[in-house]
């Protein structure tokens, strides 16, 4: 091999190596004298918009005094409003399909041959998860995001708590609490109270994944301790930032149909 051939070769390498680097965010620094209340929820807000779509496997579980049950999963999700989730009982099977998109609701049942379709609205929803979410809040919960409610100016406590910041403020009549990772910039832990100081939610995200400095988590919990429900989220495989996920589904002419 020739000197030149060597330099060209050396320099093809290099060239490699950086273009596949990707530039990653560093781990903020737990310092609320360094990173103020608007900075760290400007920086929270940022991180959870370059979560674009997801795909993924796994199980959940719904419990609610009325019925509770827990399914397989395969899942399609694109934001800001599209939702594919098809459910399998034991055994691979078929049980039911949930589409949500902005203007479209659509749960089948393969086990009734059923299918309902509608508006996303709350209470389309609750026809296949018991609880009173809205469109975003499923995509939210699916995603293990929970956003930042409020404003900066409305903030009552910052600090640091455990290895997080500890952020709480009012948002509309409640007030809302976050405990933020530095590293990833997740929220880990949700709690919402309202006006009478009852906890009315709590969220928990575990199991940080992160791919191309994109960060979700594999396990989430939303409960609901006035109401004694709660749902639970695990993904056995978990693909971020997907450029195609697959909205495709099939619905069989025979299916019986209810509009709402």
């Amino acid at each position: 091999m020739t000197s030149q051939l060597r330099v060209r070769v050396a320099v093809v390498l290099v060239l490699s190596l950086c273009s596949s680097c990707t530039p990653k965010h560093a781990a903020v620094s737990l310092d609320t004298e360094r990173i103020g209340a608007a900075s760290l929820i400007g920086l929270v807000r940022s991180a959870g918009s370059r979560l674009q779509s997801v795909a993924g496997r796994g199980s959940v579980t719904f419990e609610s005094p009325e019925n509770s049950g827990s399914a397989f999963f395969d899942l399609s999700l694109r934001k800001p409003d599209s939702l594919l989730v098809r459910l399998q009982g034991p055994f691979g099977i078929s049980v039911a399909t949930l589409f949500l998109s902005r203007d479209t609701f659509l749960m089948y049942n393969s086990m009734e041959n059923r299918l309902i379709t509608g508006a996303p609205r709350a209470g389309s929803i609750r026809a296949v998860i018991p609880f009173d979410f809205t469109q975003d809040q499923v995509l939210d919960a699916f995603s293990g995001r929970f956003p930042i409610d409020g404003d900066v100016k409305e903030v009552r406590i910052y600090a640091v708590d455990d290895d997080r910041f500890h952020l709480a403020l009012q948002c509309g009549t409640d007030n809302c609490e976050y405990w933020i990772d530095p590293s990833s910039l997740v929220v880990r832990r949700y709690e919402r109270k309202d006006e009478q100081g009852r906890v009315v939610v709590t969220a928990e995200a575990d199991a940080i994944t992160e791919q191309d400095d994109v960060y979700a988590p594999r396990r989430i919990r939303i409960t609901f301790p006035l109401q004694q429900r709660r749902l639970s989220i695990y993904y056995s495989s978990l693909s971020l930032n997907e450029p195609n996920p697959s909205f495709e589904f099939s619905i069989p002419a025979s299916a019986h149909t209810t509009v709402r």
